[in-house]
Formats: C-alpha cells, sequence, structure tokens
C-alpha cells in the first residue's frame, strides 16, 4: 500500500499529519510532500499519528529524523501523537521514541 496523508490544522498553531500506508525508503517523496503540506503555516506544534502505518522501515525511520531537524529549524514542537506496532518497534529498536518526542531546541 502506498503512502497517503491528511493535514488537520487545529487552533493554536497545532497541525496534525495523518499518514497511512507504508513507511519506508520508496515514500520518501510522497512522505516530503506531506510534510511540506504540513508546515506551510509555519505550526508551533506538529503531531504525527502514525497509527495507520502499516510497514516502518529503516529508510522509512530515516525520514523521521529529516523531519525532526526540519521541525527544530522552523523551532516547532514535534511529538508522534499515535504510532502503530510497526511503528512503535522501529522507533524503539532504533533509540529514536525520545527524539520524537522532544521539542525544539531552546534559543
Amino acid at each position: 500500500m502506498a503512502l497517503s496523508f491528511e493535514v488537520q490544522r487545529r487552533a493554536g498553531g497545532q497541525v496534525i499529519l495523518l499518514l497511512q500506508g507504508e513507511l519506508d525508503q520508496d515514500s520518501v517523496s510522497m512522505f516530503h510532500q506531506a510534510l511540506a503540506s504540513a508546515v506551510d503555516a509555519l505550526p508551533a506544534e506538529l503531531l504525527l499519528d502514525l497509527s495507520m502505518v502499516s510497514v516502518a522501515t529503516a529508510g522509512g525511520m530515516g525520514v523521521l529524523l529529516a523531519v525532526r531537524r526540519a521541525a527544530d529549524q522552523l523551532r516547532c514542537r514535534l511529538a508522534v501523537r499515535a504510532a502503530s506496532p510497526a511503528v512503535r518497534r522501529e522507533l524503539l529498536a532504533r533509540g529514536l521514541a525520545d527524539d520524537l518526542r522532544q521539542g525544539p531546541p531552546a534559543s
């Protein structure tokens, strides 16, 4: 299943990015499109809903780290709001769970 996404904008500068499908190296361009749509309004907080991601690979985790860096540059708090079992396994196996709960660095 290919990757698809939905962007929800909430009050207070919060944006929720819902992803569905496979988060792997093959979905990098779609993920970048989703990210661009999510951050076009410079949100204060970006929440990733990964509860509908059926496959998560090392390539997909690399993309999530790129999102972490982009959020830091935008001074945007980033967190995983929900994660499927596949995503949780990969985050924990690679020691990335805490990296995706932290806010931007202090100025």
